[in-house]
């Protein structure tokens, strides 16, 4: 099992290693999309580059490599920056949704994330 905490939403799911990141959000409920995501989604085919997520915290190898599609979409976007669609979860992780247009108290958000520990 893997715990997910997502930051802008104050909240910790568990899931099993191998699920999609897209298909966990949406089966949470919560919102991943922007306006034009919200409009225009592929439904998690990797094409419409609008269900970005950063990576806030977690071990390096928490989720799955790149994709080749990631590579090509997530040209001139920070690092910790992925597709949900893209991404396969393989332990816990610390992740920001919608980091196109960060909460104004992003940086509280993330120092409380980190006093707490993540499970492996």
């Amino acid at each position: 099992m893997a715990t997910i905490r997502f930051i802008r939403e104050d909240l910790e799911i568990q899931c099993n290693s191998g699920e999609n990141l897209r298909e966990l959000v949406m089966k949470e409920n919560l919102q991943l999309y922007g306006l034009k995501g919200i409009l225009g989604n592929c439904g998690g085919a990797g094409q419409c580059s609008t269900c970005f997520i950063s990576v806030e915290g977690g071990s390096k190898n928490s989720l799955s490599p790149l994709t080749s599609v990631e590579e090509e979409k997530l040209k001139n976007r920070p690092e910790n920056w992925r597709l949900a669609c893209q991404t396969l979860i393989k332990s816990s992780a610390v992740i920001l949704t919608k980091p196109q247009s960060p909460p104004s108290n992003l940086e509280e958000l993330k120092k409380n994330s980190e006093i707490k520990k993540l499970p492996r």
